[in-house]
This record gives structure tokens, sequence and C-alpha cells, in this order.
């Protein structure tokens, strides 16, 4: 969807999630997610945050009101539509392992030999340029239990990367990560926001990444929803949950 010279990737319009925990009520979010930016989710309850995520990355349909990705209802969608387009968003969690039987550069390819339908070679050669680009210069050949633990987040993160997607879901993407390592994989990042729209939540591990690259953060809690255009406004706000929040930093 473009509007002017801007592009939204995912639009929300009174949408809550299906979520089974019914200890939480369940605030209706409206928001725009453009391209080119990065949206961090933050609250109190990780559990609640994840329910909107997934409901933005069309793995969940909406309970209530409507969700579009990439112009399209999820809600209305069938089955080879909403796999075709779930190609176009990469997903990546703290807690989607890679194949222990695959070396680190096959992890990395598989989605392109199989949802690309690349050749090997074609694989290969894009595995490896954009493993390049986030500076894995280490042994790609080695198994992921003789990788550490940044090497690994390398991995997964271009796993995520390689079918180009236009839309970019991270899920306590780094949380068992060091503080300094945290911040490399959030240079690493900022390489690729220009060129999809960025979703993530547990973003406050490392907010020195999103005071200069957050574009929204939204707050959500169990009764209430705010939007803010960036980190500067989230931290001036008065509201009494979000100041606990930060308290924590």
């Amino acid at each position: 969807m473009n509007k002017g010279s801007v592009t939204v990737n995912i639009v929300a319009e009174g949408a809550t999630p299906c979520f089974k925990e019914n200890a939480f009520c369940l605030p209706a979010l409206s928001c725009q997610l453009e391209s080119s930016s990065l949206t961090c989710l933050v609250g109190p309850y990780r559990s609640q945050l994840r329910a909107y995520l997934k409901m933005l990355a069309g793995i969940t349909k909406p309970e209530l009101g409507k969700v579009e990705i990439l112009g399209k209802n999820i809600s209305r969608l069938d089955q080879l539509t909403w796999r075709k387009l779930r190609c176009q968003i990469g997903y990546l969690s703290g807690i989607s392992p890679l194949l222990s039987t695959q070396n680190g550069l096959m992890n990395v390819m598989l989605p392109a030999l199989y949802h690309a339908n690349l050749s090997l070679g074609e694989a290969t050669e894009k595995a490896r340029t954009l493993l390049e680009d986030l500076n894995c210069h280490f042994d790609l050949t080695l198994f992921p239990a003789l990788l550490s633990d940044f090497q690994r987040a390398q991995l997964a993160l271009a796993r995520a990367l390689i079918l180009d997607p236009e839309i970019l879901i991270l899920d306590l993407p780094f949380n068992y990560l060091g503080a300094k390592e945290r911040e490399k994989m959030g240079l690493l990042l900022e390489k690729f926001k220009e060129h999809c729209a960025i979703c993530m939540i547990g973003g406050l591990q490392y907010h020195h990444f999103l005071e200069h690259h957050a574009n929204q953060i939204i707050f959500i809690s169990e009764h209430k929803i705010f939007n803010f255009k960036g980190w500067q406004p989230f931290l001036q706000a008065q509201d009494n949950e979000i100041q606990d929040l930060l308290s924590v930093l």
C-alpha cells in the first residue's frame, strides 16, 4: 500500500489478537508499519506482546478488527496465498534453533532452496554474499554446536533475510546474548533497516539501538495502548506503567 511516497507494509485497524491466556485484556491496536522503519512493541507482559507480534506477522488472525499485510487482509487469505505471503516476511526468534544436522552455510541456504527454487549454486552464492554483509568471518562448514552464541545469532539473522523479505519480525531475537554482543547485532540490523519494515519485541534490552533507529514505539498494557513516534517521546511519557518499565533500564 502506497501513501504518497511512503510504502505501508502492515496496517492494523482495531485489531485484537487471538490469545488463550484469558488473564489479560486485549485492547484494540491501530497502527501502520512503514517500509524502512523500525517499530518496537513494549510492555510489562511478554506473552501479551508476543500475541500482538504474531498477529502483525500474519502467523495468527485477529480475533476482532483487521490486519492487512502488504495489501492483503490476512483474515481472508486461503492457504496458498498465505504461504506465498509468508515468504515475504522474515521471522527471527531467540527460540528458533538452527538445524543441528546442517552446517552454518546450509542453514542459511535452505529457505532459498525450498521457497525460491534457486539452484544449489545460486543459493550458495546468495548466502555467501549475505553472510559477508553480516560479517560472518568464520568457518561456515562448522555445525551450530561448534559455533559461539554470537555466530549462531548471525546465521539465524542471515536465514531470516535470505529471501529478501519486505517485513522482518523479531521476537526476542538476541535475548541470550551479552550486552556488547546485542549492540553488535543492532549494528548489523542497521544495515538492513532501509530495505524492509522491522517489527520487534525485546528491544528494551538494547535501548541504544532503539534510541537511534526506532521510528515507532507501541506500548501495550493490560487495558491500554499508546503509540509514540520514536524513543524520546516514549521516554517523556507520564504514564505510571511506562515509567515503571523504564525504571529497570
